[in-house]
């Protein structure tokens, strides 16, 4: 049996459910069942991903047009 130390903890992914939200998903302020469905199914992902990058993209245009 292994001793487990806080580096070996941090080491062995303990804190990666905190990594798994992207900081601009964090900044949508999701529903704990969105956040849930972020997590675990691919297809929710890509779309919430497609549409910030979306979001992004329409931001950079009115920026470059004003």
């Amino acid at each position: 049996m292994s001793y487990m130390d806080k580096d070996n903890i941090l080491g062995e992914g303990f804190f990666d459910f905190l990594k798994k939200m992207p900081g601009n998903v964090r900044k949508l302020k999701l529903t704990s069942t969105e956040k849930k469905l972020y997590k675990r199914n691919p297809k929710f992902k890509k779309l919430v991903d497609d549409m910030i990058d979306d979001a992004n993209e329409i931001e950079k245009l009115i920026k470059q047009s004003t």
